[in-house]
């Protein structure tokens, strides 16, 4: 009876973990669909809005605010120092005004799948 108790558990941890990362798996098709920077920003916004408002732990704005940070740090460092790679559209000191979201949507989520593994 125990291993079937064991099993709904693994089953229902790799559910969540598959919810947690299907936004992220959806993503590279938007930007394919579109090339717009706003629309992407827009609907970047929209995606974190949803995940907190289905699920909000106290205070993960603060890892929110932290992954935006550090993204735009690294980006922004990354363009001007190493040149690393060039952004045709870039409207944010040489960056898509889209990717620092990104990096702090993957924050979030990566917070949230490393709190499912260890659980």
């Amino acid at each position: 009876m125990m291993k079937n108790i064991k099993t709904t558990e693994s089953t229902s941890k790799w559910v969540e973990i598959g919810k947690q990362t299907l936004p992220l798996i959806i993503f590279p098709v938007v930007l394919i669909i579109t090339q717009n920077e706003i629309a992407i920003s827009a609907g970047l916004i929209l995606m974190t809005a949803i995940t907190f408002w289905m699920s909000y732990e106290k205070e993960e704005y603060k890892v929110f605010l932290l992954g935006l940070i550090l993204g735009l740090i690294m980006e922004v460092g990354g363009d001007a120092i190493y040149k690393m790679q060039y952004w045709e559209t870039g409207s944010l000191f040489g960056i898509p005004l889209w990717l620092p979201l990104l990096w702090a949507y993957g924050f979030i989520i990566i917070r949230r799948i490393g709190n499912l593994i260890i659980k």
